[in-house]
């Protein structure tokens, strides 16, 4: 916690105060009046920023020490301190960061401020110096009497065999010394106490040396020092735990002395409960077997145990089930660790043959015995004390009527119906199934028994007419059973072994035990007899079912058969339209082609006019537009039919944009618009479609042109948000001054063939711009959205993720760029042949690559351009352009004839695409084909050389 305080500033203030207080009477009662003004306004922001400073999180140092403060393994703390903290933070609002640390550097850390609270400290002379310790405790620890195991003389059972003895203590444990002083007094014991040095302990933190040598027979240690050499003879609360934080920070101290007296008011038992919760091996004292008893063991060794087979809870070892070995496998094996004793099994078929066979000595014990001390000595048997408690169950009849009288009552052999349990009548059966169908066929009112185990049955079989009864105080506890007279060591053995568990440790077995996934098998003869009425019901029912599910069936099938002729009837329709769409695209792009190669032909001669060259470019810009409709026109289409595709493929983020910018400043500046972009990209070298990304800007930036007027501005930002690693997230803007979008046509314009606005009738398109972009951006992970008003511009805006690029790796995210006038230099003396049946798209295609140096051969179709090379020599070659539709053979059949040629040349030389068929399906048929590159119609000059240079330098 931070201290706050003003003094600082009333220093300031009182220094302007006094040199400026001979300037005049006035003037000083100003002054004066702003000095106090600014202390008080000082106290407030220091007041807020304690404040402030409070909400923080407080820093809990957080050794691992089991039981204290440890985590489990999915990472959760836990612990003592943990508890209190939890229910400290009920009145305190607190919220706790926690920091691990290491026990040897806790203290020192903890003064040097590293942390607000430390917990499971304890008091001792002169800490108060480093700790501020609250008024109450977090607990006590416990502190234990530890002896030898091999000193039969001290009995943890009879205190007064202490009397005498010398006990080994640490001189400084002084708040444990004196605990041990009152444990001693209050039990009438007489011990002598020896003290011990730290250096006694030869710097280690222990005198377990003076006892195994003798030196003491008893040592004060703490309750987790019990090992394989020691046993614990008596335990007492020792010192207290504290919460303790530091001494500046008072704030704190103060909440943790209200909250800590709140949890002891509301709660006096908190300390106690929790300390047995976070230690529950816990205890009193270890178990000591005297002379007789070791002798026993080490003769006897082995017990027979009479089981009863498969008998849920109790054994269930090769069970059904296979969940659990039962209660009597695992309480046995828990008891072998602490005796010495193995056990093992006399199997029986009934609870009453169980019984039978310890009363003829065929074993030695029973494993449960399950009625009262009176009836087992009836019964010449002798019981242990109690290892767990079970409760009974009545199961009866439905229409009988319980309790009443003149009930026929039932029960497993072996046992005694209760005197609380009335019925005129008893019958025994051998098992609980037998008990519980004869109450489900009416031949008994009521079935007595272990609720575990009708439990069970009830799962594993249906009883329609059997309705459990709950009683009150029907808890009993659960026996080992010997004969009388019992042995005597054994009995002692398994008293003193049971005693030995905790209650943790009992209610754990006893609750894996009671685990019980019954199979709920039911056979039809079982139906049947639970309810012949509602069997009829059901059959009748079923074969309605399957009549209706017939005729369901024959109409579902009628239904398929006219839907399927529907979809047929679509995909049709869906074809012809791709077809028509494709073929229209080709015959278009074709003439195209010509227009836009003859334009930039004409344009590249000198001797022109500007009036003429002014044409050309009109010619030339009016091209790209109508090219731009058909792509529109296409793309809206594929987007309808769900065939839009988004390529995965490196690029880079400052190219594209580099690109980008280029092409729009032309239109900026003729529209006279300040174009400006904003970008801060980390990572340029990134995967994804960049082809689709600059369409969906251009649209975006060219409807901004569109509709802001001479002078105004558009902004285009794409700004890196977040970066993981692997991908990273893009934040894209463009922002505009333009007429703006009214609020009720904002939806609108996401629709296809939609325009909105008063300068609808002004504004040029098909309305299709911002539904593909929208539809793109959607496709790429992201979604575009909206932010305008009528006359106060627009922003559209979108979020996407790209996958880094390998460039990132490197720090070599930029391409080298080809200067212009490069490809001429590239091109120069290259041999190119061209398969083109068009003659007016060859003879462009011929001009324009030769003004950069390229020799070109024509071939008018695919078959005589596989010849053409066929023949060439090796080398002569170093390119194919190929167109596609084509006659006699197309460039697809071409181009596989050509790597399948045997032609030196054949697996090596570069073939590319040109044609007008430009759907990515045309793209990736070429591809599948051989082809090296694609190259769209119209062709662009730059992107056909820069495709050719690239084939020809690789």
């Amino acid at each position: 916690m931070k201290k706050c305080g003003t003094v600082g500033t009333n220093k300031k203030y009182r220094y302007k105060s006094a040199s400026v207080y001979q300037i005049g009477g006035a003037l000083r009662a100003v002054i004066r009046m702003a000095a106090v003004m600014a202390v008080v306004l000082s106290f407030l922001f220091a007041k807020v920023q304690c404040e402030a400073a409070a909400k923080e999180p407080l820093k809990v140092a957080f050794p691992i020490i089991k039981g204290l403060s440890e985590t489990d393994p999915s990472g959760a703390h836990r612990g003592l301190m943990v508890d209190y903290l939890d229910e400290i933070a009920k009145y305190t609002g607190w919220d706790y960061e926690y920091i691990e640390v290491e026990p040897e550097e806790l203290t020192n850390d903890f003064i040097e401020g590293k942390f607000d609270l430390m917990g499971g400290t304890y008091y001792m002379p002169g800490f108060e110096e480093y700790f501020a310790y609250p008024r109450y405790s977090m607990g006590s620890s416990r502190a234990t009497l530890l002896s030898l195991k091999s000193n039969q003389d001290i009995k943890s059972y009879d205190l007064s065999s202490l009397n005498g003895k010398t006990i080994g203590v640490f001189e400084k444990a002084e708040e444990k010394i004196r605990r041990l002083k009152e444990y001693l007094s209050m039990n009438g014991l007489e011990c002598k106490i020896k003290y011990y040095t730290y250096e006694d302990a030869e710097g280690k933190e222990n005198l377990f040396k003076y006892l195994k040598e003798g030196d003491v027979d008893l040592l004060l240690g703490n309750d987790v020092d019990a090992d394989s050499d020691f046993r614990i003879v008596a335990s007492f609360d020792a010192q207290p735990y504290y919460l303790v934080t530091r001494l500046d920070n008072k704030e704190i101290l103060d909440e943790l002395n209200m909250a800590l007296g709140s949890i002891m008011e509301s709660d006096p038992d908190f300390a106690k409960n929790h300390y047995e919760k976070n230690y529950p091996d816990l205890k009193q004292s270890d178990v000591q077997f005297n002379e007789k008893e070791l002798d026993y063991i080490n003769e006897k060794k082995s017990i027979t145990v009479a089981v009863v087979l498969d008998n849920h809870p109790f054994y269930c070892i090769d069970s059904e089930s296979g969940h659990h070995d039962g209660l009597i496998p695992e309480l046995l094996e828990k008891l072998s660790e602490v005796s010495g004793l193995s056990f093992s099994y006399a199997a029986a078929d009934t609870y009453e043959e169980a019984v039978n066979m310890v009363s003829r000595g065929d074993a030695d014990i029973l494993g449960y015995y399950l009625d009262t001390q009176n009836r087992a000595a009836e019964e010449g048997l002798a019981l242990t004390k109690g290892y767990v408690s079970m409760n009974n169950i009545i199961v009866k009849n439905k229409a009988a009527d319980y309790p009443a009288d003149g009930l026929t009552g039932g029960i497993i052999k072996g046992r005694q119906m209760p005197e609380d349990v009335k019925a005129s009548q008893v019958l025994y059966y051998d098992t609980e199934q037998e008990g519980l169908k004869a109450v489900n066929k009416g031949e008994i009112d009521f079935f007595y028994s272990i609720s575990a185990q009708i439990d069970k049955e009830m799962q594993n079989h249906v009883y329609s007419n059997a309705v459990l009864v709950s009683r009150v105080n029907n808890s009993m506890e659960i026996s080992f059973a010997l004969r009388r007279p019992a042995e005597t060591e054994l009995l002692t053995v398994l008293n003193k072994s049971i005693g030995n568990l905790t209650s943790e440790e009992k209610d754990m077995l006893l609750d894996r035990s009671l685990i019980s996934t019954g199979h709920s098998s039911m056979t039809l003869m079982d139906m049947i007899y639970a309810n012949p009425i509602a069997f009829i019901a059901v059959l009748s029912a079923f074969l309605i079912l399957i009549m209706i599910a017939v005729l369901l069936i024959a109409r579902v099938r009628i239904k398929n058969s006219m839907i399927l002729g529907e979809l047929d009837k679509a995909e049709a329709k869906s074809r012809a339209k791709s077809e028509f769409l494709s073929q229209m695209s080709h015959e278009i792009r074709t003439p195209m082609n010509a227009i836009v190669g003859l334009t930039n032909l004409a344009c590249m001669d000198e001797g022109l006019t500007e009036n003429i060259r002014e044409k050309l470019m009109k010619i030339n810009s009016s091209s790209k537009y109508l090219l731009a409709l058909i792509n529109d026109i296409l793309d809206m289409s594929r987007i309808e039919n769900g065939k839009l595709e988004i390529e995965e493929e490196e690029f880079s983020a400052d190219d594209m944009l580099d690109d980008f910018v280029k092409m729009m400043e032309a239109q900026a500046a003729e529209r006279q618009i300040h174009f400006q972009v904003k970008q801060n990209i980390a990572h340029g070298s990134l995967t994804g479609d960049s082809i689709r990304l600059r369409q969906v800007l251009t649209n975006l930036v060219s409807n901004a042109f569109k509709f802001t007027p001479a002078g105004g501005n558009v902004i285009l930002s794409m700004n890196e948000k977040h970066c993981d690693g692997v991908s990273a997230e893009f934040y894209f803007e463009v922002k505009d001054t333009g007429i703006g979008i009214a609020p009720e046509d904002q939806k609108k314009i996401f629709k296809a063939f939609e325009q909105v606005g008063a300068s609808t009738s002004k504004s040029s398109g098909t309305g299709l711009g911002l539904p593909i972009s929208s539809s793109i951006v959607q496709a790429m992970g992201g979604e575009l959205k909206l932010k305008s008003a009528a006359g106060k511009g627009a922003v559209f805006y979108f979020t996407l993720r790209f996958r880094l690029g390998e460039g990132h790796k490197s720090g070599n995210e930029k391409r080298e760029k080809k200067k212009e006038g490069q490809y001429r230099k590239e091109l120069s003396g290259s041999r190119i042949l061209l398969a083109e049946d068009n003659d007016l798209n060859a003879e462009i295609v011929h001009e324009l690559l030769g003004m950069q140096g390229a020799a070109m051969e024509r071939a008018s179709d695919g078959a005589e351009a596989v010849k053409m090379f066929a023949g060439s020599r090796p080398g002569w070659y170093d390119a194919v352009l190929m167109d596609i539709k084509m006659p006699v053979m197309d460039g697809l059949k071409a181009a596989k004839a050509i790597r399948a040629s045997g032609h030196a040349d054949a697996s090596s030389i570069p073939i590319i695409a040109m044609t007008a068929n430009s759907f990515k399906e045309d793209e990736k048929a070429a591809m599948e084909a051989g082809m090296n590159g694609f190259i769209p119609k119209p062709v662009d000059l730059q992107y056909l050389c820069s495709v050719l240079e690239k084939e020809l330098s690789d």
